[in-house]
């Protein structure tokens, strides 16, 4: 698999479209041991349905993505898979 630079970046999402983006952009969560961060909220770990990692840290109205934005991108912007909502 080639090497993709992580990057990180800001968003803000109303609730519903983040539950949308979290089912979307992970296909596992893993525990966030020995991460190098402290966060004042919520942090998701795990692996993209391409199989690159990624964390979400979720603060209040805020979010950071750390990863491959091609991947952020997919969630947000591609189809909701299972159909069953109004935000994919």
């Amino acid at each position: 698999m080639e090497q993709v630079e992580n990057t990180l970046i800001n968003l803000s999402l109303p609730p519903a479209k983040l539950s949308c983006l979290v089912g979307n952009l992970f296909a596992e969560l893993e525990p966030p041991c020995g991460k190098d961060l402290d966060p004042d909220g919520l942090m998701l770990c795990g692996k993209t349905p391409t199989g690159r990692e990624a964390m979400l840290l979720i603060c209040r109205d805020r979010c950071t993505f750390i990863g491959v934005a091609e991947d952020l991108n997919a969630a947000r912007n591609g189809e909701c898979p299972n159909r069953r909502c109004l935000y994919g």
